[in-house]
């Protein structure tokens, strides 16, 4: 298979100190045909503070520099994972308008109470024992998902983790899922599709797989042509973790391709390759 890993951090973003270089030389050690690092720029920080700007200069140095050790060793691509563009759309498009021309790819995600809670990084709230604020919390991510997909399709190249909240209301006991949830998730999905977009299996650093199986079948109901594949691996040692099996569930599905980027382009590869 053309083995991706379209999700990964550096010491860009805030939650990670692993140098790219470092990264890189694990990709190389796995087998990796390509490797893209999408470091974080969330409009609202973990505390619900606004952010206004990314690194530019030194997300695209580090890129230059590490290809250049690693040669035609590997394939290494320059992302971004935007978090929450609803938020500020204008300033997220002129966040995004800094990257060109070397931005290959952008992941539209959600880590965020947007509008309550003071927008703290949904990670930050517990959700034990009380499943209403569960739904709550699982229901406002969707609807800002539906704002995203239907309002700002140009901030985003493939729709990441859409079970993030579900990271932390599991973590805390509960076991909601989203099929409660299958008739707004399929609407999104169909936006997605509709519009040319990718969805992102997120198999958060090999902890995620058998949830995406029903999602991914309903990815492909509706119309669903191009998937991503990321680990959310912010050090060397987790990358690339159950990518292999998302692989699997891909074809499983029905997908005869994996999807990377260039210049924010599907680049579709057969998953057999």
């Amino acid at each position: 298979m053309f083995f991706c890993d379209n999700h990964t951090h550096s010491l860009i973003s805030p939650d990670s100190d692993a140098p790219l270089a470092d990264m890189a030389r694990q990709a190389v050690s796995l087998g990796l045909d390509e490797l893209c690092v999408t470091d974080h720029c969330d409009l609202v920080d973990g505390s619900g503070q606004p952010i206004d700007a990314f690194d530019w200069p030194a997300a695209k140095e580090q890129v230059r520099r590490v290809q250049a050790q690693v040669g035609n060793k590997l394939t290494l691509r320059l992302g971004l994972e935007l978090g929450s563009a609803v938020y500020d759309p204008d300033l997220a498009r002129r966040i995004l308008a800094h990257g060109s021309p070397e931005l290959d790819f952008v992941l539209g995600s959600l880590h965020n109470w947007l509008g309550e809670r003071d927008n703290i990084d949904l990670y930050y709230t517990d959700y034990t024992s009380d499943s209403a604020l569960a739904r709550h919390c699982v229901e406002r991510c969707l609807a800002h998902t539906w704002t995203l997909v239907t309002d700002c399709p140009d901030c985003y190249d493939s729709l990441a983790h859409i079970i993030y909240p579900l990271r932390y209301i599991q973590r805390d006991g509960l076991s909601l899922t989203l099929d409660g949830y299958e008739e707004q998730v399929r609407a999104i999905f169909t936006q997605v599709a509709r519009t040319g977009h990718a969805l992102e299996v997120n198999t958060c650093r090999g902890r995620s797989l058998a949830e995406w199986k029903p999602l991914l079948g309903w990815f492909r109901e509706c119309g669903g042509e191009y998937v991503t594949l990321g680990s959310d691996a912010h050090r060397p040692q987790d990358l690339a973790k159950g990518l292999r099996e998302a692989a699997q569930l891909l074809s499983q599905a029905g997908f005869r391709y994996v999807t990377t980027y260039e210049k924010r382009k599907p680049m579709p590869h057969t998953i057999s390759e």
